[in-house]
Order: structure tokens, then sequence, then C-alpha cells
């Protein structure tokens, strides 16, 4: 098997090396495996939680009027359906027990596999000693599936396995590793199994065979009623060969479905097309033809076993950035043949624009940060560095770059993918940024909560009244939505959550001050909406002051204009950004920002011209790309950029003609006030109070990397919001 399996990968890399593969082909199989798998996995944790819902609601609704009748339960179990090696209150009581904890733990997905094995059980001597019924046949299937494969994502036994494994508990290491083993080697031979056993029983429906009476109790003849006997023989065929699980399985649910409609089925449930999403998202398993292609796929195609097996002639784009650009670009081209190497200062990405719960003690770092590698472990043709770019040869197309530098490694590109974002600007004075510090990285976040919650502890720890009235008083520079969204935590903070936890200070006469230079708060969005987030900051007691420039930022106070001074030890910066040094790095035309001149297609505009192999996007770039105006720093916009970038990419490798210019399509504006009021404008349609603050929500909980910190951090908001307490009040700033 070894020997042959390589001789298929020697000529499917023949093929390729030999261009016998079109590069369409090429692109087209990878990116169709891709996609299928990614689907896949997506949905795959959410289908197996709605099977393990209902097949947990089947035997519980079992379980409980067998408890509310029990004196009938005794008497089936004693005269209708006894089990001859157990005493009839024994064979009762014990199967009471598992209709009634089993779909409990089923359903939590903890300690899954003795449930399932349990319940199955049940189910397989109910099927033997009582009225055999096809439901049974499918209930015990599924939950055979269970006891080898165990639950996915969405599970107590998933979310402990990695700590058990690598814990003191008795058999804990051997157990995990045990359930580990079955999922990935047995499984795959369970799924071939009952594709065999599917097809049976669609020839034995079909008339192909006639099965003995003691066989036919044990095939699901049932759920084909109605279907023509040609078509249960090409499924059965196709059952048995194991060819294209996902399509058959699409289609047999279309048949069923419409029989059932149709009045064909004496019974009609849920389970065979709970039986068939199994098969249909876990694929046919061993011994099979879909295997097989899969197998090539893999090796000739995918190369996502080994980062050393990826041809060395696919083309090396390099992406620097991880933020949502920079994910965006790689997340659709390692569906294409292609390495890629993604460089970041950080070894995570980070949702910026929920920083401010960090430095309002609402939400944790790790709520609103992913590991870069954790989102393509599954993609060994991307490469995760962590270092800093310190320079880009564009003539000899070499990125170098280095954690420090004296410690520089330079690699080369054949495309390259700048997405640097941008960092403070304080105007030419640089000198504010000791005492008002910005909010762009989570050490930025943890510093701020440390000097916010730290303004409380002091107040409370001394005597004197004026400087207790300084470090109460909170000034914010800028009052775009960072700005606003922070005036608004901070307030909350101090009149909600930190309230009755001080004896000598009341933090209800905390002064926020919100300051902008402009003539009304956020700016950007409609006036009419800056007006009520206006009134909804001044009903939490936030003071705003417009129309007056900061001139001074000092240890002590803040001077607006000439003749205003305002004594505060905590300013924070929310007012301007600066871009990366990403134009320095290639010697490029540049706006006033400092950011990187682009051309219709996102190609950076250097000295001499158009770098037709350097692309800029997000905050890195000045696009001209929304109406004719600079497109918005916003997580959209950099998204769109990196889809867009990989499409011309892709279209380059295909040798088909490039997408036409970028465009920008503006998918809102949001900002939130608090708990419970924001404002959301999406040109026709404006909303403001209650419901744009649910909009927002939903918005930036849809737009976190990974399910766990959607989780967490939908979690934690529930928290704020009905106990209107934050647990994240931590001082974790080295102490002097």
């Amino acid at each position: 098997m070894a020997g042959t399996a390589n001789a298929a990968a020697d000529v499917g890399r023949e093929l390729l090396q030999e261009e016998r593969l079109s590069p369409f082909v090429r692109v087209t199989l990878r990116k169709l495996a891709k996609w299928y798998s990614g689907g896949a996995e997506l949905f795959w944790p959410f289908t197996d939680l709605a099977i393990r819902f209902f097949v947990a609601a089947w035997f519980l609704r079992s379980g409980i009027v067998k408890a509310s009748d029990w004196d009938t339960a005794l008497y089936l179990a004693a005269n209708e359906y006894p089990v001859t090696w157990m005493a009839p209150y024994d064979a009762a009581a014990t199967g009471l027990a598992i209709e009634l904890i089993g779909p409990i733990l089923l359903l939590a997905g903890f300690f899954t596999r003795p449930a399932a094995l349990a319940m199955a059980m049940l189910t397989i001597v109910s099927q033997a000693v009582y009225i055999p019924t096809t439901t049974n046949l499918m209930v015990a299937s599924i939950l055979i599936w269970y006891v080898v494969s165990g639950p996915a994502a969405f599970s107590l036994d998933r979310v402990l396995a990695s700590g058990l494994k690598h814990s003191a508990m008795p058999l804990a290491r051997p157990t995990v590793r045990l359930g580990e083993w079955m999922r990935e080697r047995l499984a795959p031979v369970l799924m071939m199994l009952t594709r065999i056993w599917l097809a049976v029983a669609l020839f034995a429906f079909a008339n192909v065979f006639e099965p003995s009476i003691a066989v036919a109790t044990w095939l699901p003849t049932s759920i084909f009623s109605g279907m023509p006997g040609w078509l249960a023989v090409a499924f059965g065929v196709l059952f048995l060969v194991g060819f294209a699980a996902s399509i058959v399985s699409y289609v047999l649910v279309f048949v069923i479905g419409f029989t059932m409609i149709a009045g064909a089925h004496p019974n009609v449930t849920l389970f065979p097309f709970l039986l068939l999403a199994i098969y249909e998202a876990r694929g046919a398993g061993v011994l099979s033809i879909d295997a097989a292609i899969y197998a090539w796929m893999e090796r000739n195609i995918l190369f996502d076993r080994d980062y050393a097996e990826i041809p060395n002639d696919w083309p090396h784009i390099v992406v620097v950035g991880a933020g949502f650009g920079g994910l965006a670009a790689v997340e659709r081209l390692k569906r294409l043949p292609v390495r890629i190497t993604l460089i970041d200062k950080r070894n995570y990405h980070l949702f910026q624009p929920l920083l401010y719960q960090i430095a309002t003690a609402t939400l944790n770092p790790a709520d609103i940060a992913t590991p870069i590698r954790s989102l393509f472990r599954s993609d060994a043709n991307v490469r995760v560095l962590k270092g800093e770019v310190r320079a880009i040869d564009a003539a000899a197309k070499t990125v170098t770059y280095g954690p420090e530098a004296d410690d520089l490694q330079s690699l080369t590109y054949d495309q390259l993918v700048l997405a640097t974002g941008a960092t403070h600007s304080y105007f030419g004075k640089d000198e504010w940024g000791a005492f008002a510090p910005g909010l762009k990285t989570i050490e930025d976040g943890v510093a701020v909560r440390a000097s916010i919650l730290n303004a409380f502890e002091q107040a409370e720890a001394i005597d004197d009244e004026e400087r207790i009235k300084r470090l109460l008083t909170f000034v914010i520079v800028g009052a775009g939505p960072t700005g606003v969204e922070l005036a608004g935590a901070i307030a909350e903070l101090a009149k909600i959550n930190v309230a009755r936890e001080f004896r000598t200070i009341d933090p209800a006469t905390t002064r926020v001050i919100l300051v902008q230079s402009g003539p009304r708060i956020l700016p950007a969005f409609p006036e009419e909406l800056s007006q009520k987030a206006a009134q909804s900051l001044e009903s939490l007691g936030v003071e705003i002051r417009t129309g007056g420039r900061v001139t001074e930022i000092a240890e002590r106070h803040v001077c607006i204009g000439d003749e205003t001074t305002i004594e505060t030890e905590t300013v924070l910066w929310a007012a301007g950004v600066a871009a990366s040094p990403a134009a320095q790095w290639l010697d490029a035309k540049t706006d006033r920002s400092g950011r990187v001149q682009v051309n219709d297609y996102l190609r950076v505009h250097g000295r001499e011209g158009v770098l037709n192999d350097v692309f800029a996007i997000g905050d890195t770039a000045e696009s001209n790309a929304w109406h004719g105006g600079p497109v918005p720093g916003l997580a959209p916009a950099a998204k769109q950029a990196g889809v867009y970038v990989s499409k011309v990419v892709e279209a380059e490798l295909l040798g088909k003609e490039c997408p036409g210019p970028f465009v920008y399509k503006h998918q809102g504006s949001l900002a939130t006030i608090g708990r419970k009021s924001a404002v959301a404008d999406f040109g026709s349609l404006k909303l403001s109070g209650n419901s744009a603050w649910w909009l927002w929500g939903l918005v930036h909980v849809g737009f976190l990397t990974g399910m766990r910190n959607r989780v967490t951090v939908v979690v934690n908001w529930m928290w704020n919001f009905f106990a209107q307490h934050s647990g994240v009040r931590l001082i974790t700033e080295k102490q002097v």
C-alpha cells in the first residue's frame, strides 16, 4: 500500500512539474478542496451540537414518560419486553437511569463516550427484544459514532481534554489519548462500515437480494420507502464504493424528504437526516474512492502535511502584518498553490476595535487576541515568522527582518503585501506621548488600565483634596469612535462598576472630559448621530469640550487653547494616527500622514514608478477608492483590500485578466456609548440607542477571530451587563 501511494504521489508530482495540469486546474482543485474541508470544519461543531440535542431529547422524553408512570414501566419490563438476564425492576431502573442521565451528559458533551455507549446498548437491546424499528437503528448508529469519535468542539470533553492530557489525574492521559486514537483511526473505519450498511439496506430495498428476517431486522430499509428501485441501486453503488459522500448525502436527504412529504413513509423522524449529516461532514471513511482522491489531492495539490513538501517552484508571497488586511489576504491566498510567509512583530492577531475594553477593565487581553500560528495550523503552505521588518529591497525582491537590529534575516519574495497598520500621531508633539498614551497594542491597553485603576487607588490612599480631584479627572483627547467609547466606558466604570468599593472617596464624583478640536464629536458620522451620541455621553456625566485644540500636555495638566487649563494626572490620546515606516523601507511616495501612495490596483508608487510586485493595504496605504476620496481606516476596509489583492495575485497566477480597480464598499460605521447606547450609520439607515447597541455587539462578536474569543466576550459582556460588575480590574504593571 505504501509503495502504491508513493508511486501515485510521484506521478502526481510529474503531472504538476511537467505542466500536464494547467495552472487553472491546479488552482481550481486546490480552492475546491480547501473550500470543502474548511466549510466542513466550520459547520461541523454546529451540526454535531444539533445532532446531540435531538438524540438527547428523544431519550429524555422517553425517560420522563417512564418516570411519571413508574408502575406501568415496571409492568412493561416484566411482561411486554422482558430482558432475560435481568430482573424486571433492575431492567426498568437501569433503563430509566440511562434515559435520564445519558441525554444530559450527551448534550453537555461530558463523559460523552460512556453516555453514548450506555444509550446505544439500551437502544440495541430494545431493537433485539422489543419492537424493532428503523428509528432504533438510526439512533443506535449515531450513538455508536459518538462512542468512537466523541463530540466536536462545543463540548466539555473537548474543552477539558488538553488540560487533562497533561494533568496528574490518574488515567487521564491514557484515556484522552485513547479517545484521540479512536477519533483518528477508528472513526474512518466506522464510516466505511456505516456506508456499507446503508448500501446493503439500499440493495435489499431494491430487491437486489432478499435478506432473511433476522438480517432484515437490522437493515433500515423503511427510510427509502417511495424511492424508485433503480435510484436505490445507484445510491447503493455510490455508498459501497464511497464516492462523492457530500453530494450523495445531500441528494439522498432531498429524496427522502420529498418522499416523506409525499406520504410514502410510515414514520417520519429526523434521525435518518442526522445520520446522513454525519456522513456528509466526516466523509466516506477508509477504502473509498473519496479517500483515495483526497490522499492524491493532499500529496499533489494541497500539500498540507508538511511545509518541507511544498514545491519550491510555487510562487512565494510575503505578507507583512497580521492585522485585518493581512489575515484577509492570507486566508484567501492559502487556497492557491503558493508559499506564504506571514511576518508580524507580535505573535498574535489583535481585535483593535475592542481594545478600549481592555483599558477600561471589561475584557481580558486573551479575549480579543488570537495566536497567529493557531489560525493557520492546518495550512502547511503558510509559514508564520515573529520579527520586525527592517528594510525592503524592491530591486532584489528581499525583505530583511529580525527581532533585533543586530540579528537580521532576509528572504526573497515574488509578491509582497504590506499590511503594517498605523501608530499614534501627536502631530509633531511626540513629547506628549509620555503623559498621554494611546491605544494600539495589548501593552497599551494593559498600561492604560493600570493608569486608570491606579488613579482610584491613589485617590483612596491620600488626604490631599486637590490631588484627589486631579486624580479623579480623566481627559480623553480626540472624539472619534475610540475617544467616545473610552469616555463612556470610563464614566460607567467610575459610576457603576466600582461604586461602593471605596471608603474615603466617591467614584461617582469622577470627571470624564472629552476634548475635540472640531465643532462636534464623531465628525465622520452624520450630525444627527453626533448629537445623539453627545446626549448619551452627557447622560453618563461626560463633559464634552469641542472647538478647542490641545496646546500642552504635561504630567499634571492639559491646556486647551490659550485660556483653559484642566488639572489631571490621566490623559488618554485618541486624536490621530501615523502610518508605519513601510514607505521608508521602500523609499516610496507618501501622503502627509506617511501612508504609502498606491495606484488603483493597490500597487505601491515607488520613486521611479509603480512597483508591480508590491502591494500596500489598510492603514499602510493612501487609497482613493471611495467615491474618489481616501478609504477610511476601518477593519472592513482593510479586509476588503486584502481580499482584492489576493484576487489580483490569483488572476496573475492563472494568466487571466486582473480585476478592475479596487473600490471600497462602505458597510457602515458604529460607535458605542456605555452598556446600553450606540450609534450606527449605514447611509440611508441610521440607528441610535438600544437597537444600535445590540447591533454593535453582534457585529463586533462576528468580527472576532476564533469561537473561543466570541464565547468569552459574550459571557463577559453578559456578566458585566446584568451584574454591573467587572472582574478584570487588575493592575498588572511592574511596580517600581
